[in-house]
């Protein structure tokens, strides 16, 4: 059946219709999936910032309960690398007292036995045995014993009939200001109870009125310290020579409050082949107090990746225990996706093989010849590790930024330590600083920038005499 002249033209212009109805359609719908592709492309990068911003906030929230309800600990601890000490074990007697030497004996008290036994009979031979007590004298227990020296000073005073000028027998009579003073062993015991045992001053206070009946107030033991500081600072200022002058050396810092300055940092230099510490109680953190502290030094000095360390004159070593416990923790994170986990354990025991093997080189017997040898050798396993990435998995930025802290390093800064035989850790520095925290959770840091400087003095002189002497510590200290 053929059609007509007008359904030909009829159905042309219906087919020229749905042509251009076609190619509206696609361009609508090719606009559309366009702007559907370019939307789910701006979600797709939202997605995969929203979930490292999560992972990132998984990982502080995991330290952040580790910090406020600690760490668990595993029964089974893998051993330390071989050491070149042995292990000595303990003996039976290293548990119980040492029997005192004969002049240490202060008092004898005999013990008879009655000339008959209770059944009538007598003894045959009689033997003595020795038993020793070891005690203190408490001032209120102990009869007869003076919990305070009081000394009465007479001094002849008079003027000069000739020129007029008044003098007196003892210099300090004319300049002071009241007939009572403390004397110098109340002052070194007051110093030692606020810096090395670090109490507070109510605490320095309550123990010398039950101690000894003393009584003391907050502005005494002000003044016995800034009198102290005053006394010791060219002994401070030597402790710090000697150590600027030891060929390597241990930095770090903590915060520590100078009320006065509503801010403060703590900052400590130590001796790595001595015990010898010096303290600096300044305002800041800032990298001009490392300066300070350091002075002109060019020796090896071991800190962790602080920026205010890098620009020090010398030889910096970083510290292996720092980084050590950024992946260690990171691997311990239970926040992070089961994937990650994964693949940061792998990460991490690469990482943990090249520093028990560091420590390994630490104990064998210097040859520089076989340690540069072990510093290129252990340089390219830790420039492989850092630039190891997963080709399904993203780094977590903890691990990404440690990476980026292994290659700024560099082989000269992580493996200075078997170059020039040194520790490989700031572990020195840090047990130093403990001592300044936990006075810290105490007193609550210093009130003023004067108290500061005192207490750094006090602190250094006091910690290195009791670590250089501690059989006459006192002795030592009345003398400085």
């Amino acid at each position: 059946m053929k059609l007509t002249e007008s359904e030909i033209k009829q159905r042309l212009i219906e087919g020229a219709n749905y042509k251009r109805l076609y190619h509206e359609l696609k361009a609508k719908s090719d606009a559309k999936i366009k702007a559907l592709k370019a939307e789910n492309k701006k979600l797709k990068a939202r997605i995969a910032e929203l979930e490292e911003t999560t992972e990132t906030q998984a990982i502080q929230i995991a330290e952040l309960q580790a910090y406020v309800f600690g760490k668990k600990r595993k029964r089974h601890i893998a051993p330390d690398p071989p050491s070149s000490s042995p292990f000595i074990p303990r003996t039976k007697t290293s548990y119980k007292r040492a029997i005192p030497s004969a002049d240490e004996i202060t008092d004898t008290k005999h013990y008879f036995l009655p000339e008959t036994c209770s059944c009538g009979g007598s003894f045959n031979k009689i033997v003595t045995k020795d038993y020793y007590e070891e005690d203190i004298p408490l001032p209120v227990l102990t009869e007869g014993y003076r919990s305070k020296l009081v000394t009465k000073h007479v001094v002849e005073c008079s003027r000069c009939s000739k020129c007029g000028r008044r003098q007196s027998a003892m210099a300090d009579v004319m300049n002071a200001s009241t007939p009572v003073s403390l004397g110098p062993n109340i002052r070194l015991w007051v110093a030692h109870m606020n810096t090395t045992l670090g109490l507070s001053y109510c605490q320095i206070a309550h123990l010398a009125d039950v101690q000894y009946g003393f009584k003391l107030s907050d502005g005494e033991i002000t003044n016995i310290l800034n009198r102290q500081h005053l006394k010791w600072l060219p002994v401070y200022e030597e402790i710090k020579t000697g150590i600027r002058a030891s060929p390597v050396k241990h930095y770090d810092e903590t915060p520590y409050k100078i009320q006065a300055e509503k801010m403060g940092h703590a900052w400590v230099m130590s001796d790595a082949n001595s015990s010898d510490v010096v303290y600096e109680l300044a305002t800041s953190r800032g990298g001009g107090h490392a300066k300070k502290l350091h002075g002109d030094s060019n020796s090896v000095f071991i800190t962790d990746d602080y920026a205010a360390y890098r620009n020090l004159s010398g030889t910096q070593q970083l510290c292996w225990s720092h980084l050590f416990r950024t992946s260690r923790d990171l691997k311990n994170n239970c926040n992070l996706p089961k994937g990650k986990q994964k693949w940061i354990r792998k990460w991490h025991r690469q990482f943990e093989q090249i520093y028990k093997d560091l420590r390994i080189e630490l104990t064998k017997p210097y040859n520089l010849e076989q340690r540069q040898e072990a510093v290129q050798r252990l340089w390219s396993q830790v420039e492989k590790l850092a630039r190891l990435t997963h080709k399904n998995i993203k780094d977590p930025d903890k691990l990404r930024r440690l990476k980026e802290q292994l290659l700024r390093a560099g082989k000269d800064k992580l493996f200075a330590c078997l170059i020039y035989d040194t520790p490989c850790d700031n572990n020195r520095a840090e047990r130093d600083l403990r001592q300044l925290v936990l006075k810290r959770k105490r007193s609550f840091g210093c009130k003023t920038t004067k108290g500061a400087k005192a207490m750094s003095t006090v602190l250094s002189v006091c910690t290195t005499m009791w670590r250089r002497h501690p059989d006459n510590y006192f002795g030592v200290l009345a003398g400085v």
